[in-house]
């Protein structure tokens, strides 16, 4: 048995336990009883929205299972080594030149972007899990230090009825004291992030450790010489994006088209 079915079975074991039907259950919950079910039955993926309604109402602990159980298994083997790494990390350094990066993009938003890639419908679901997921580090007891940096570019390209809530996600995140978001503006001189995406994760008793993505499958960076030209990719979008405060100014502008 997957940990997601496992998963599945004690939320129902849970439900029964306590007497509630699926629409009670729902309600104490603030979820709809056709969300409920669908999850139930398997036909819906779990995912940390609703149980973190459950861990809230209940006092269980299906959040820590679910990142200690259910992520890894979501994620394809070549990327296991990385989000263990990603776990441990006391700081995180992101850099995103096309879309908005991973760890801060909304359900609608990851499930637009993996979409646009040929997968599955299944597939899209189980990889929208897995993003959400990865997500919990930021709401954990210790979450890393995160400092994100994307394009202008990337709060402009989209569905209007997914960007909207997006931005303001961004917005939002951007005022927890352990997340810094930087743009690049549109306008910005060239720089060594037009290579692609890197991010970096950084510990407080080891060596930083770094991850490029591609089309096929993510390579993990270690060693002196690739870290110090990925420190160099890092340093050379930082010198470029704007100022915190700056950026989310310009993500609120942003904001406004896609709601006009």
């Amino acid at each position: 048995m997957s940990g997601s079915e496992y998963l599945v079975g004690e939320l129902r074991r849970l439900r029964n336990l306590v007497g509630l039907t699926q629409g009670a259950w729902g309600e104490r919950i603030h979820f709809s009883a056709s969300h409920v079910g669908a999850v139930e039955r398997g036909e819906r993926p779990v995912l940390p929205d609703y149980l973190r309604a459950v861990d809230r109402v209940f006092g269980t602990a299906l959040v820590k299972f679910y990142r200690e159980f259910v992520v890894g298994e979501l994620a394809p083997m070549w990327l296991r080594s990385w989000l263990e790494y990603e776990e441990r990390a006391s700081a995180l350094r992101v850099y995103q030149p096309l879309i908005v990066p991973g760890l801060l993009q909304t359900e609608d938003y990851a499930r637009m972007v993996l979409s646009s890639g040929g997968l599955l419908a299944d597939e899209v679901e189980r990889q929208v899990q897995l993003r959400l997921g990865r997500q919990l580090a930021l709401t954990s007891e210790t979450p890393p230090r995160v400092v994100a940096i994307l394009d202008e570019q990337a709060l402009r390209r989209g569905e209007a009825e997914v960007m909207a809530a997006q931005l303001e996600h961004l917005i939002s995140l951007a005022q927890r004291p352990t997340i810094t978001i930087r743009v690049v503006p549109a306008d910005a001189p060239p720089h060594l992030g037009w290579g692609g995406p890197v991010d970096i994760a950084s510990f407080d008793d080891e060596e930083d450790v770094g991850y490029l993505d591609n089309h096929l499958q993510g390579q993990v960076a270690t060693g002196p010489g690739p870290m110090t030209m990925l420190q160099a990719v890092w340093d050379s979008v930082s010198a470029v994006a704007l100022p915190a405060h700056q950026s989310v100014a310009l993500m609120k502008e942003v904001t406004k088209t896609w709601t006009s």
